[in-house]
């Protein structure tokens, strides 16, 4: 008994080893003598673990040469679809399995199928109480006994349908979750398996083929589908707190930079004069707040005012620091009236920019002055 478990110690970890790709690129396992003592075994004890992997086609022997693997994608058989498990979180792993379930979903639909338009009343009872028994064990069994009740439908539905070659697949699939792919037998069941199988029930029940092949395959593949997320996961790429942020700033329409108020912070926006340069700007840091909440449109110039423009009575708009007053004086020089309460006729906000003629204007006038 000692010696049984000390094989099978041997054999799982030369599988393990040769599912990961951990040997030398030209597949030599080593010498009989090198595995014994990297094991702890005898040498009787490792040549009877790579007998064993020779007859599941793992491994090569010859006499008198080193025992060499076989490489993944040719020794790979249904019977050895555990031998791809051990990285679960592998491309490769979720590829096989994918592939796994596909076939067995057509087995399934092609039998059952074939069963609704050939199979007697009596083969039919006993598919649809294997359906409801199926349905009852993924509510309240889920597990090891789902999949014997899925495989037992599966060969009930091969032989009313007399497809004997399908029975030896079906042996083949079966064998494939024994051993290490028997991890994937406590995540069968639950609600998905349960709505697939009274289909199948309801169906079989009606002779109705048509539901069968169009339905169930959905229902199947939702089924498996959470087998392979519990068990293979997809892996997501890290993503990083500070891409979810900016990612937020995107969705909601704002920069991440810090947000400022309007009514506080005049925008600047300048002027070109007839010569291309910069003639001025609308606003500046130093403007007071009257001229806020009231900007003229700097791209347009509608309400633009020159020197000759005479003064408009406005009142200035709440939080302003003091009214200001233009008075048309000998040169029409804008004149500032010292603090203090003014009538309402008196109060105008402050020339807000000025055209290219006007600032040439008002520049000739300075110099004459």
């Amino acid at each position: 008994m000692v010696r049984v478990g000390l094989v099978a110690y041997v054999e799982e970890q030369l599988e393990r080893e040769i599912s990961l790709g951990r040997l030398p690129r030209n597949g030599q396992i080593g010498s009989e003598q090198v595995l014994a003592r990297r094991y702890g075994v005898s040498r009787g004890t490792v040549r009877e673990a790579l007998r064993r992997l020779a007859a599941r086609g793992l491994v090569v022997q010859r006499p008198g040469r080193v025992t060499r693997a076989v490489a993944l994608d040719e020794s790979l058989t249904l019977e050895n679809l555990g031998l791809a498990l051990h990285d679960a979180r592998s491309e490769e792993c979720r590829r096989l399995l994918e592939g796994f379930f596909s076939l067995k979903r057509q087995v399934l639909v092609e039998l059952l199928a074939d069963c609704c338009a050939s199979a007697s009343e009596r083969d039919v009872s006993l598919l649809e109480d294997t359906c409801y028994r199926l349905s009852d064990a993924a509510h309240w069994n889920p597990g090891a006994r789902c999949a014997q009740l899925e495989f037992e439908l599966l060969r009930l539905a091969a032989q009313a349908a007399s497809r004997p070659g399908h029975l030896l697949l079906i042996q083949s699939l079966q064998r494939a979750l024994r051993g290490n792919a028997a991890r994937l037998l406590s995540f069968m069941g639950g609600e998905s398996l349960r709505q697939w199988a009274l289909c199948a029930m309801h169906a079989l029940s009606e002779r109705d083929a048509q539901a069968l092949q169009h339905q169930l395959p959905a229902l199947l593949k939702a089924c498996d589908e959470r087998v392979l997320e519990s068990f293979a996961p997809v892996l997501q790429e890290h993503v990083s707190p500070e891409a979810f942020r900016a990612d937020d700033c995107l969705l909601e329409g704002s920069a991440p930079a810090t947000v400022q108020d309007d009514s506080l912070e005049a925008q600047p926006c300048v002027e070109e004069n007839d010569l291309g340069e910069p003639g001025g700007e609308c606003t500046g840091g130093d403007m007071t707040a009257a001229a806020l909440g009231n900007l003229p449109d700097c791209g347009t110039g509608s309400d633009a005012s020159s020197a000759e423009d005479g003064p408009r009575p406005e009142t200035p708009p709440s939080g302003s620091l003091g009214p200001t007053r233009v008075v048309e004086g000998k040169d029409d020089e804008p004149l500032h009236s010292p603090p203090g309460p003014l009538p309402p006729d008196w109060i105008s906000p402050a020339p807000t920019t000025s055209t290219a003629s006007g600032v040439a204007e008002g520049v000739s006038r300075i110099n004459e002055k």
